[in-house]
Order: structure tokens, then C-alpha cells, then sequence
């Protein structure tokens, strides 16, 4: 019976979670129209925000519990996850070239650059973690350069109004569908008799990352490439310029070195894989096989991953 009421919760919180995300996508491109910006842009901020909040909440609460390395490992594998898996799975949908602001993937490549540098001596300091405060201004300032020119049209403004409310009611109901599905699939698990090693590594790090790839796949849908690849970086940058200096400011850690050795060396190679390919969307026109063979290296490589951690290879 136990079992039966988890597998109704967590099928309930699903459906909260896709519904949340195609209101969610919906709205916010009614917004992006009214205020005159993109795709992207939307992507980049406001669609990036909400789907990053469960992870910055998760380090908040870890960092308040003295648990630092949880804070740092969801900010690391959140982001393998978002390149590998959620990217992996938008290339199986790419067909054609998608103008992207070059400039956006500037922050990207430096939160990467910046937190190899502040791995290296196995800290974070206060000064490392102003560093990445920094990158959040310069994040900040090429978005603003980004901006477009509002609707003004006072026909639109009800219905801008509405999309902001329904868009908020969207992502309340997305992030609420992911941490209803990340309980009751842990729950779920436990009853199974699957270990809490590979729970850890497969629900608890793949729940983190369920807005942002019920976001993706909403937006895929409504082929709407930019937001996808927006969401991406935004989503990539904000982890780690918020997700860093909580650790620093507010707690202390000392990093084993497999950390820079194992999972900051994937996510510094996925990184670069996700720049090479975000240029190919803008300068060049791949077919649309091309983009399927990087889907499935991308998919493969999270899996191969993910078996690692868990020592089944």
C-alpha cells in the first residue's frame, strides 16, 4: 500500500513538474515579446533563475549544516548534468542554425576558468568567492547590453500582466513538481531496496537538474532553440557565481583532490564541448544527423559518469 500511495505521489509531482514548465515556457515568451528581447534573453535570466533556484537552495541549506562538499558537488554535477544530459538531449532536436550572442558565452567561459583556478589549492576563500560576485556583475552587464526595446503598446500591457503572473504561477509549480518527484522517487527507492549510494547519485543529483530539463523539453517543443541554449549558460554561470561564494562567505572546505582531478576536469571538458558547439549553432549549419551523434555522445558520456561514481565500471 505504501508503495502504491509513493508511485501515485511521484507520478502526481511529474505532471505538476511538465505542466509548471509549458506554462512557464508559454508565458515567458509572451514577456520576452512585450519587453522586446529574445529567446535568449529569457533563457539567460529569467527562465536560468528560476530553474537554478533547487540548487541553490540545496547549498544554502548545506553550508548551514556544515555540509560544504554537498554544496560544491551540486554545483559541479549540476552542471555536467546540464550539458551532458540536458544539451545531449536538445542536439536530438537541433536542425538548423540558431543566432546566439556570442558575447553570453563569455561569463560561462570564465566561472569555469575561474573555479579551476579556485580549486587548485583544495580552498575557497573569501577573495576567490568576490571573484565570482564579479563575473555575476559581468554576467549582469552583458545582458543589459543584450536588451531590447519595450512594447509600449497599451493594448499589450493587460495581457503582459497576466503572462508575469501565469509565468511566476509556472515556476512555482515547476520547482514545487520537481521536489514533490525528488521526495516520493527517494521514498520510492528506499522501499525498492535500492542503495542511497546510487540514490545519491541518480535522483538526488538528476532532481536538482528536473526544472531545468522539463524547461528544456518544453521549449524544444515549441521549437524554441535560443531559450534552450539561454537557460543552459544562464543556468551554468548562475550555479556557480551564487553557489561559490555561499561556500566561501559562509562556510569553510578542504577539497579532496579527486574532485579536481575526476569531476572538475569533466565539467571543464563538457564546458568547452557546450562553447564549440553553441559557436556551431550561430557560424555553421550541421545536419541535422550531425547534431544527433553529438546528442548521443553527450547522453553517453552522463551515463558512463554517472556508473563511475557508482562503481559499476
Amino acid at each position: 500500500m505504501e508503495l502504491t500511495l509513493n508511485i501515485i505521489a511521484l507520478l502526481s509531482g511529474m505532471t505538476i513538474l511538465v505542466w509548471g514548465a509549458n506554462k512557464f515556457i508559454d508565458h515567458a515568451s509572451v514577456i520576452a515579446k512585450h519587453l522586446g528581447v529574445g529567446d535568449l534573453v529569457i533563457g539567460l535570466t529569467l527562465i536560468a533563475a528560476g530553474t537554478s533556484a533547487p540548487e541553490v537552495f540545496v547549498a544554502i541549506s548545506a553550508v548551514l549544516n556544515g555540509n560544504e562538499d554537498i554544496a560544491l558537488g551540486t554545483a559541479i554535477g549540476s552542471n555536467i548534468s546540464n550539458i551532458a544530459l540536458i544539451f545531449g538531449v536538445s542536439c536530438l532536436y537541433f536542425n538548423a542554425t540558431s543566432k546566439t550572442d556570442l558575447w553570453n558565452l563569455l561569463p560561462f567561459g570564465l566561472t569555469v576558468l575561474l573555479l579551476g583556478l579556485t580549486l587548485a589549492d583544495g580552498t575557497i576563500s573569501i577573495n576567490e568567492s568576490m571573484g565570482f560576485v564579479g563575473l555575476l556583475m559581468l554576467f549582469m552587464y552583458i545582458l543589459m547590453k543584450t536588451d531590447g526595446v519595450p512594447d509600449e503598446e497599451d493594448s499589450e500591457v493587460s495581457k503582459y500582466t497576466k503572462s508575469l503572473f501565469l509565468s511566476m504561477v509556472g515556476l512555482v509549480s515547476l520547482i514545487a513538481g520537481a521536489n514533490i518527484s525528488i521526495i516520493f522517487a527517494e521514498s520510492t527507492a528506499i522501499l525498492l531496496g535500492i542503495s542511497e549510494l546510487v540514490i545519491g547519485l541518480t535522483i538526488i543529483a538528476l532532481g536538482t537538474s528536473l526544472p531545468e530539463l522539463a524547461a528544456t523539453l518544453a521549449a524544444l517543443t515549441k521549437g524554441k532553440h535560443q531559450m534552450v541554449v539561454g537557460n543552459i549558460i544562464g543556468s551554468n554561470v548562475l550555479n556557480l557565481v551564487l553557489m561559490i561564494p555561499i561556500i566561501g562567505f559562509f562556510g569553510s572546505i578542504q577539497l579532496s583532490p579527486i574532485v579536481m582531478a575526476r569531476d572538475f576536469s569533466i565539467m571543464a571538458i563538457l564546458s568547452l564541448v557546450f562553447i564549440l558547439l553553441a559557436f556551431s549553432l550561430t557560424k555553421l549549419t550541421f545536419r541535422r544527423n550531425l547534431y544527433l551523434v553529438f546528442g548521443v555522445i553527450l547522453i553517453s558520456s552522463y551515463g558512463l559518469y554517472i556508473a563511475t561514481l557508482s562503481g559499476i565500471i
